[in-house]
């Protein structure tokens, strides 16, 4: 039970006596607990027992007759100074992670995922797709199949076929728009062809979902999306996981405005070296912001996650600034 004694040290030992109690104890033989707050500390001795002290003050005193001095990150955490440094040290290393060796780390994850676990991604999204948003394409056969024969006619700028496939959907609550699946399924509702004022418009914002494909942006952003299954999958190589859970994901992240800069310039410069106005990009997009204007933010609230991602390319008259200054 707890008694009230008594602590001293006298040549070199600790010493405790108080009711019924007598000990002596080398000093090299006692541990000190650091000081939190008004919390007490504790001697302790080789057996087991210790000394609880509340006089904080008193037991200073005494330790500093010895020559006891605290651990030096015990001395730092009672400076203010300190924790305010080691706090903007975390911020800085938290902001780093976040801006900088995430997006790192997604990419090369990105960049060496094996091909069928990006087509299982996208056929598990397009099914979802399919099932809630999209129904077939009412376009004219020889339009769709015009469009797919214009658009594989034309020549990336760096000479790098990228693997790609090119459906036609027709659906009400997305509206006129183009989105690039992970395995590079590129869709293109049927309100976009009709909305844009010549299948040359269709084909530049082709090679804009092109560059998304290039780059693997969808799969990047996924995986940005997911810290834990980026970690999961960078470690053991095993997907399985992420995978499962890739269409609710992708269909709630939206493209970082860096990645939209990297696909309209890929787009830009393939439409150069196919000897095709840049400005062509640049139209498409603003009669695509100006539709959604029309069409009022409310109803696009209505049309629920799916529709809210697919229409949400940021920062249209930035990027249609850009392209026109290309």
């Amino acid at each position: 039970m707890p008694r009230i004694v008594r602590l001293r040290v006298e040549d070199g030992h600790a010493i405790v006596d108080g009711d019924g109690v007598a000990r002596r104890e080398p000093l090299s033989r006692v541990g000190v607990s650091e000081r939190l707050g008004d919390a007490p500390r504790l001697v302790s001795f080789a057996d087991g027992a210790f000394c609880e002290v509340r006089d904080h003050a008193g037991l200073d005193t005494l330790l500093g007759e010895t020559g006891f001095r605290e651990p030096f990150v015990a001395r730092l955490q009672r400076q203010w100074s300190m924790t305010l440094l080691a706090l903007g040290v975390c911020l800085a290393a938290g902001a780093f992670a976040y801006f900088a060796a995430l997006p790192w780390a997604a990419q090369r994850v990105a960049d060496h995922l094996p091909a069928d676990i990006l087509d299982a991604a996208a056929e598990r999204t397009l099914a979802a797709l399919d099932t809630h948003f999209m129904q077939p394409s009412e376009l004219p056969a020889a339009r769709r199949e015009s469009l797919v024969r214009g658009f594989e006619r034309m020549t990336p700028p760096d000479g790098d076929r990228v693997p790609h496939r090119v459906l036609f959907r027709r659906s009400q609550a997305l509206g006129p728009n183009a989105f690039a699946l992970p395995s590079g399924t590129i869709v293109v509702t049927d309100a976009l062809v009709m909305l844009a004022a010549s299948d040359d418009e269709v084909l530049a914002v082709l090679c804009h979902e092109l560059g998304h494909v290039r780059r693997r942006h969808a799969m990047r952003q996924v995986l940005q999306s997911s810290v834990v299954g980026l970690v999961v999958s960078w470690y053991t190589g095993d997907a399985s996981t992420l995978l499962t859970a890739l269409p609710v994901v992708l269909l709630e992240a939206r493209y970082s405005r860096n990645h939209e800069r990297e696909a309209d310039d890929y787009a830009a410069r393939m439409l150069r070296f196919n000897a095709m106005p840049v400005s062509l990009l640049a139209s498409v997009l603003e009669r695509l912001e100006s539709s959604r204007r029309d069409q009022g933010k409310g109803d696009r609230g209505k049309e629920g996650g799916a529709a809210e991602y697919l229409a949400s390319h940021p920062a249209t008259s930035e990027r249609v600034r850009a392209i026109r200054g290309n």
